[in-house]
């Protein structure tokens, strides 16, 4: 008996893991330094906090995609 592996839909489900991964962790240090922007939030532009926000956003949305994928009750 033995296990037959798919490598070419291995090394996809690898690819893309790992680029939505690393776009995930970038976005959200992203935002992190945006929020760092400035001595503190009186003197932050507001362009800066709005796109810490949107950063912020994509990391949210992506772990609701991940729960709606996980969940099969959502579809």
């Amino acid at each position: 008996m033995s296990i037959d592996i798919d490598w070419g839909a291995f090394v996809l489900v690898f690819a893309v893991a790992l680029a939505a991964t690393v776009a995930i962790v970038t976005s959200y240090s992203v935002g992190l330094r945006l929020l760092a922007t400035g001595a503190d939030a009186k003197h932050r532009p507001a362009i800066a906090t709005a796109g810490a926000f949107v950063c912020f956003a994509i990391g949210v949305a992506a772990v609701l995609y991940g729960l709606y994928l996980i969940i099969p009750q959502f579809h």
